[in-house]
C-alpha cells in the first residue's frame, strides 16, 4: 500500500506539470489529498500487524499522518482560492501544485521511516521542497529568505548527517549493520555513552532547523513569513511535527540508557532558551504572520521542555504538538483573508472584526486557544507540562516559564484586540472577504481544538499512550 501510494504521488505530480488547465491541476491535488488520507485510514487499521523494510508504523507515525492528511487539504483549498485571488500564472501553479504533492510525500517519509538514515534523506527532501513552496511569489524579499533557508537548512542538516555518522560508529562497535530504530533500541545499554552524547548534540542543532527552536530558528520564521499564507501553515504545524519527530527518535531509542539525564538537562536548556527568544523577538515583531510564527517558536519549546519529563512529559508533548498544529493552521489560514482586505499584515491595521465579524470571531477564537486558555486543547497539555514540572521539582524553571509565557501573552493579545476592535484607520475591500468554504474548514479547526478540550478522545489517547 505505501508504494501505492508512492506511485500515486509520482503520477499526479507528473501529470501536472503536462496540464494547461488550473481547475484540472487542483482536481489532481484534492485526489492525491483523499488517496493520503485513505492511506493513512489503511495504516490505522492496520496498526501493529504491518511489517516493511525501511518502514516504521507506530501510533506516533499514524497520528502525524493523520494529521498531515486534513491539513494538507484544508491547506489546497485556500492555496486555490489564494491563486484566484492573485492571478497566478498556470507555470506558478504547475510548479507548486507539483512540488506541494512532494513536500507532503517528504513528509509522510519522515514521520514512517524506520531507519535514522532514511529519515534524514526525507527531511533533506522537505528542505528542496520547502524552498520551492516558500518562492512561490518570486519577490526579491522572497528570494533573499529562501537563500537564507536553503542555506542554514543545508547546514543544518549536515551537522544532523554528522550527529548520524556518530551514531553508526557507536553502533558498529557492538555489531549493528544499520541504524534502524528497533536494533539501536535493543542494543542501546551497550553503545557508547560518548558517542551517543556527541551524536545527540549534533542532532538536536540539526534538527532545529525544522521545529524552530535555538539555536537555529530564525530562518523558520523569515520562511513563514514571505511564503504564502497556506504553505505558512504547514510550516507551523506538519513540518514543525517532522523536526519533533527526528530528535524525539533518538531519545525513544536511549531513553533508558546513563546518557538519558544528560539529555533531559539539554532538552529543558534549549527548551527555556526557546522560550526566551521568543518572548523577546515578540517585542519587536511588525506584522501578524511574524507574530503567530513566534507563537509556533514558543509551544515548539514547550514540547521540548516536555519530552525532557518522563512519560507523563511525553504524553503532553504528542497532545500539545496535535492541538498546535489544529490551530495554528487555523490561524495562518485566518491571516491570509487579513492580507486579502488589507494588501498586508503589519501590526497598524485596525478595526477587522467590524468589516469582517466571521473572520474576526475567528481570529478571536483562535487567538485565544493558542494561548491555552480554556477551553482549548492546549490548556489540558500545558496543565500536564506544569504539572510534570512540579512533580520534578523544576521550581525555578516553573516561575521563569511563567514569566515568558506572561509576556507572549500579552504581546499577542494586545496586537489581537487592537487589530479587531480599534476603530479603522482605512477602508477594506469588503469584496475580498473570507468565502463560506474558508470559514466552515477555519471553524472546524477551531471546533476540533476546543472539542479535545472538553472531552477526552480515547483513540487519540490511546495511540500516544502506545507510543511512551
Amino acid at each position: 500500500m505505501l508504494y501505492v501510494y508512492f506511485l500515486i504521488a509520482v503520477f499526479c505530480a507528473g501529470s501536472i506539470f503536462l496540464l494547461k488547465n488550473k481547475k484540472i491541476m487542483h482536481f489532481l491535488v484534492y485526489g492525491f489529498n483523499l488517496v493520503q488520507l485513505l492511506f493513512t485510514i489503511y495504516l490505522f487499521r492496520e496498526l501493529g500487524s504491518l511489517k516493511m523494510a525501511f518502514f516504521n508504523y507506530d501510533s506516533i507515525s499514524v497520528l502525524f499522518a493523520f494529521i498531515l492528511a486534513v491539513l494538507s487539504f484544508v491547506a489546497a483549498v485556500h492555496y486555490q482560492i489564494y491563486e484566484y485571488n492573485q492571478q497566478q500564472s498556470i507555470r506558478t501553479v504547475q510548479i507548486h501544485n507539483a512540488v506541494y504533492i512532494g513536500f507532503n510525500v517528504a513528509l509522510m517519509g519522515v514521520y514512517l521511516s524506520s531507519q535514522y538514515g532514511l529519515l534524514w534523506a526525507f527531511i533533506e527532501a522537505t528542505t528542496l521542497t520547502g524552498a520551492t513552496l516558500i518562492y512561490h511569489d518570486r519577490k526579491k524579499i522572497v528570494l533573499e529568505a529562501v537563500w537564507k533557508y536553503v542555506f542554514a537548512c543545508s547546514v543544518s542538516i549536515t551537522l544532523a548527517f554528522v550527529g548520524i555518522l556518530l551514531l553508526s560508529v557507536s553502533a558498529q562497535e557492538v555489531g549493528l549493520s544499520d541504524l534502524s530504530f528497533q536494533l539501536l533500541k535493543n542494543s542501546a545499554l551497550q553503545m557508547n555513552p560518548i558517542w551517543l552524547k556527541s551524536s545527540f548534540l549534533f542532532i538536536l542543532v540539526g534538527f532545529s532547523v525544522k521545529m524552530g527552536i535555538i539555536p537555529m530558528f530564525n530562518v523558520d520564521i523569515d520562511a513563514k513569513d514571505v511564503a504564502p499564507f497556506p504553505i505558512g501553515a504547514l510550516f507551523s504545524s506538519v513540518l514543525l511535527n517532522a523536526g519533533f519527530l527526528a530528535v524525539y527518535r533518538f531519545y525513544q531509542m536511549f531513553h533508558t540508557t546513563s546518557i538519558a539525564s544528560w539529555m533531559n538537562h539539554v532538552l529543558l536548556i534549549s527548551g527555556v532558551l526557546t522560550l526566551f527568544f521568543a518572548a523577546a523577538y515578540l517585542l519587536k515583531v511588525k506584522n501578524y504572520k511574524r507574530m503567530y510564527a513566534y507563537s509556533s517558536m514558543e509551544h515548539a519549546g514547550l514540547v521540548i521542555i516536555a519530552l525532557s519529563l518522563g512519560k507523563a512529559g511525553v504524553l503532553a508533548a504528542f497532545l500539545h504538538l496535535t492541538f498546535h498544529s489544529i490551530v495554528k493552521s487555523g490561524l495562518f489560514f485566518q491571516i491570509g483573508q487579513i492580507m486579502r482586505l488589507n494588501n498586508g499584515v503589519k501590526i497598524n491595521i485596525t478595526g477587522y472584526f467590524y468589516q469582517n465579524p466571521l473572520g474576526g470571531l475567528l481570529l478571536l477564537f483562535g487567538s485565544l486557544a493558542i494561548l491555552g486558555l480554556p477551553p482549548s486543547g492546549l490548556f489540558i497539555s500545558e496543565l500536564l507540562i506544569f504539572k510534570s514540572l512540579l512533580l520534578n521539582q523544576h521550581w525555578v524553571l516553573v516561575v521563569f516559564i511563567l514569566l515568558a509565557l506572561s509576556v507572549i501573552f500579552y504581546i499577542l493579545l494586545k496586537d489581537v484586540f487592537k487589530l479587531l476592535f480599534f476603530p479603522a484607520t482605512h477602508k477594506f475591500e469588503t469584496d475580498l472577504r473570507g468565502t463560506a468554504i474558508e470559514n466552515s474548514l477555519q471553524m472546524v479547526l477551531i471546533f476540533l481544538s476546543i472539542y479535545f478540550g472538553v472531552i477526552q478522545n480515547h483513540y487519540l489517547f490511546d495511540l500516544i499512550q502506545a507510543a511512551i
